[in-house]
């Protein structure tokens, strides 16, 4: 499947935000990993998360959906306040996350990891349609074949697909996902940025974190950059990528002409 432009975002207009974060902070000991950083997420799109490494990316992440301390600032999503809030509680809000290494017990069938979350994490009041049963969601994401085989055996694309495939499972309004197409063959990144623009297409909103430029161009509406802890630039992607501060932080001064 050849790369093409990001998918549609709907109707054009002025939209609501489906995150809204405002002067994040976040500490360990002495080192702002996070320093006042404030971004809107508008719904209905897909969003690029990129900077530099050790540029809070993953931190943000984390932190958004529950698993680190916020010293300061507030984390909304849609118009409810979930700063400081358990995991837990943030998942059936409706956000849920991806890791970037898979997080998936080896001796578990993909039926059992699916079936957890349908159970236990999704929103009771909301199922998305026809992603309401483990096999469903198996299908949907490629791993119908896959689906009494134990995550052991599984490749890494596989991996990939079944973190997508578990956080579905929590019925997500806003879906983050923590490098997706890490360790990926080119063909298998191309496969899962079809998928990812078929979540898309349920009215899932997204933020993906990548250091490939490539994925960036091709499935986001826009790019948030952070860059030791603050908000460094936030656009389209071709006027970011463009960026003179944007590539000073990537290449150094000498390579930012």
């Amino acid at each position: 499947m050849p790369d093409t432009g990001p998918p549609d975002a709907g109707a054009a207009g002025a939209r609501a935000d489906i995150l809204s974060i405002r002067d994040l902070t976040v500490a360990f000991g002495g080192l702002k990993a996070l320093d006042g950083v404030s971004l809107s997420i508008a719904a209905g799109e897909i969003t690029g998360l990129i900077g530099p490494n050790g540029s809070g990316k993953s931190t943000l992440v984390n932190t958004v959906s529950g698993q680190l301390s916020v010293r300061g600032g507030r984390v909304r999503l849609d118009s409810e306040d979930v700063t400081g809030r358990r995991p837990d509680l943030i998942v059936r809000a409706g956000l849920a996350r991806t890791y970037q290494i898979p997080r998936v017990p080896p001796a578990l069938t993909v039926e059992e990891v699916l079936s957890v979350p349908l159970l236990y994490a999704g929103r009771e009041r909301h199922r998305l349609e026809g992603l309401d049963s483990a096999a469903a969601i198996a299908a949907f994401c490629g791993l119908g074949p896959l689906f009494r085989r134990r995550c052991g055996d599984l490749s890494v694309t596989d991996l990939r697909r079944l973190e997508i495939a578990r956080a579905l499972a929590c019925a997500p309004r806003l879906l983050l996902l923590d490098e997706a197409m890490a360790g990926l063959s080119h063909e298998d990144s191309v496969d899962v940025m079809a998928l990812i623009r078929d979540v898309h297409a349920r009215g899932i909103s997204i933020v993906i974190i990548e250091h490939l430029m490539r994925v960036i161009t091709t499935l986001c509406h826009r790019v948030v950059v952070l860059n030791n802890g603050r908000l460094l630039a936030e656009g389209a992607p071709a006027a970011v990528l463009a960026d003179g501060a944007v590539r000073e932080a990537y290449l150094g001064k000498g390579f930012a002409q």
